[in-house]
């Protein structure tokens, strides 16, 4: 999917890292960060799993202001240059470009994003009832409150409650009508596979 020139792009590696590479990856994983902030990054985290006997897990988040942003650093020659360095101490590595409400839903492997006016109905079926229950039962109790402060815990609220709680369960409830006819053959060639 092409972002929007005025959309912000996260990118999502996942990297397997064998423990005799560990500490070299670190410090690669390090330049690379450093060389994004100077090349307009405007967020990136670091998750890293516990480390096992086979290894370690590394998730690497980082965002970019817009798809060109994003394709600059991602053809620059110091960009490819690290990668390449970083790519070659994993065993497994896979890479997943998220822009908008996409980062919502947990995109099942081997399956195309969902169109954008069915992500947005979801989220719209999703974020409805949350405000209309925020506005009824918690609003209430902070009605004294300066109108800047309500307006962050209600809007503090609802992301949580949308990202954690309601776009999963809407995002598995509604796979078969997000994805049509690519999720059904998906289950079926599973199916296929166990049996």
């Amino acid at each position: 999917m092409i972002a929007l020139p005025d959309e912000a792009v996260a990118v999502v590696l996942s990297l397997h890292i064998p423990p005799a590479n560990i500490a070299a990856f670190d410090r690669i994983l390090r330049e690379l960060i450093d060389a994004a902030r100077r090349k307009g990054r405007i967020s990136g985290e670091v998750l890293r799993g516990p480390p096992g006997p086979s290894g370690r897990i590394y998730h690497v988040i980082y965002r970019f202001a817009d798809e060109q942003s994003l394709r600059a650093w991602e053809t620059s020659p110091e960009r490819r240059a690290l990668a390449a360095r970083a790519k070659s101490l994993a065993t497994c590595a896979t890479r997943n470009q998220l822009t908008g409400m996409e980062a919502w839903f947990d995109i099942p492997s081997g399956l195309p994003t969902p169109s954008r006016h069915r992500m947005a109905a979801l989220t719209w079926i999703g974020i409805w009832p949350l405000v209309s229950a925020t506005s009824a039962l918690v609003a209430p109790l902070y009605a004294k409150l300066p109108f800047l402060l309500r307006t962050a815990l209600t809007s503090v609220l609802l992301v949580c409650a949308m990202t954690y709680l309601v776009m999963p369960w809407l995002a598995r409830k509604a796979e078969p009508w997000l994805y049509g006819k690519s999720a059904r053959g998906q289950e079926l060639r599973q199916e296929e596979g166990q049996g």
